[in-house]
C-alpha cells in the first residue's frame, strides 16, 4: 500500500539545507552530494508538493518563495522528529534498559524464572521484564505477532523460529523414592513402560511421548495427565507411575511431603537443547542480550547445583 506522500526525508533535507545556505552548490558540498542530485531532488519535491519552494537566481544562488518560507519550518520540524525517532530506535536496540516482553514455556518458568528475576535486579536494574508463561503453541503466536521478542523453550518446540541454544539436557526418569526399579543403574524405556507414564496433559507433551516411545520401538504405556509440574511429581511420589524429565530441580520433596528420585535412561536418546527462540530476521536488542546473559547464568547455576529433573518433557523423539 502506498503512503501517498510521494517525497522522502532526503528531499526535505536537501531543501532545508539549500534554503539555509542560499546556494545549491554549497548545499551539495555540505550534504556530500553532487549539485545535480541536490537540484533534482528539490525540483522533484516542488512537483510532488505542487508549489515552488525556491527562486533560482543566476550566479546569485537561491532564495525562498513565500510558499517555501511557510513550509521551511514544517520541514525542519519533520526532520527533527525523524532524528528523534532514529535516536529512539538506536536506544531501543542498544540499551539494556526499559521493558522487555519474554515468553516462557509454562513448565520451565517455576524453575528458572525466580533466578532470572533475582539476577536481573543485580545486573540490570533498569531492565523491566514482562513475562508471558504459556504452552509451546502460544509462545509461537506471541513471537509471531511481535508481542514477545524472545521465548524460553526447548529446541524441539521452537518450530520455525530461530533458536539460540544455551544447554543440552539429557532425559531422565523420575521415580518414587522407595521404588526398587533402577536401583542398579540406568533403565530401558521398555522397563519403565510396564507402569503408567505421568506427564503434563498438553498436546505437545502427549505427541512427544508418542514419538519417543515409537522411535524406541516400545509401546506407549498408560498415560496419566496432570496440569502442573508439581502435580506430576506428587503423583510419581505417590507411586502412580514414572515421569520423563529434562531439567533438574534441587528439590526431592514434593509439596505434600512425598519424595522422588531420578534414574538415567539407557540407550541412544538425543538430549534436548534449552534456549531462546526468536523470529528469523529479527536483530536481538540490547535488552534481549541482557536477558540472554542472565538466563545463561541461571541455567548454568541450576545445572551445577541440581538434584533432579524439574520439567516433565516428553522430549525430542527425533524427526
Amino acid at each position: 500500500m502506498s503512503d501517498g506522500l510521494g517525497f522522502s526525508l532526503a528531499q526535505l533535507r536537501y531543501f532545508v539545507v539549500s534554503a539555509e545556505v542560499g546556494n545549491i552548490s554549497e548545499a551539495a558540498e555540505q550534504l556530500c552530494a553532487s549539485q545535480s542530485t541536490v537540484s533534482s531532488a528539490v525540483m522533484r519535491l516542488e512537483r510532488q508538493l505542487g508549489v515552488q519552494l525556491l527562486l533560482r537566481h543566476h550566479a546569485r544562488g537561491v532564495s525562498l518563495t513565500p510558499s517555501g518560507r511557510h513550509l521551511l519550518r514544517e520541514a525542519r520540524d519533520l526532520l527533527g522528529r525523524a532524528r528523534n525517532l532514529k535516536a529512539r530506535g538506536d536506544a531501543l536496540a542498544g540499551d539494556a534498559a526499559g521493558r522487555l516482553d519474554v515468553g516462557f514455556l509454562a513448565s520451565l518458568a517455576p524453575f528458572l524464572l525466580p533466578g532470572v528475576h533475582q539476577l536481573t535486579r543485580q545486573r540490570y536494574a533498569d531492565l523491566r521484564l514482562t513475562v508471558h508463561e504459556e504452552p509451546a503453541d502460544r509462545l509461537a503466536a506471541l513471537l509471531g505477532d511481535g508481542r514477545c521478542e524472545l521465548a524460553v523453550t526447548y529446541d524441539f518446540l521452537a518450530g520455525d523460529a530461530r533458536f539460540h541454544a544455551l544447554a543440552e539436557l539429557p532425559l531422565h526418569a523420575v521415580l518414587a523414592d522407595g521404588d526398587p526399579l533402577g536401583g542398579s543403574g540406568p533403565l530401558e524405556l521398555a522397563e519403565l513402560a510396564a507402569r503408567p507414564l505421568v506427564t503434563l496433559n498438553t498436546p505437545d507433551d502427549i505427541r512427544h511421548a508418542e514419538k519417543l516411545f515409537a522411535n524406541a520401538g516400545v509401546p506407549l504405556p498408560q498415560v496419566i495427565g496432570a496440569a502442573s509440574v508439581e502435580t506430576v511429581r506428587g503423583l510419581v511420589a505417590a507411586g502412580s507411575g514414572f515421569a520423563l524429565m529434562y531439567q533438574r530441580s534441587r528439590a526431592t520433596t514434593t509439596l505434600d511431603g512425598g519424595r522422588v528420585r531420578t534414574v538415567g535412561i539407557a540407550g541412544d536418546l538425543p538430549p534436548a537443547c534449552l534456549g531462546v527462540a526468536m523470529m528469523p530476521g529479527l536483530a536481538m536488542s540490547g535488552r534481549g542480550m541482557a536477558f540472554l546473559d542472565v538466563l545463561g547464568s541461571t541455567v548454568r547455576a541450576s545445572r551445577s547445583g541440581s538434584a533432579e529433573p524439574a520439567h516433565p518433557a516428553l522430549g525430542r523423539a527425533g524427526p
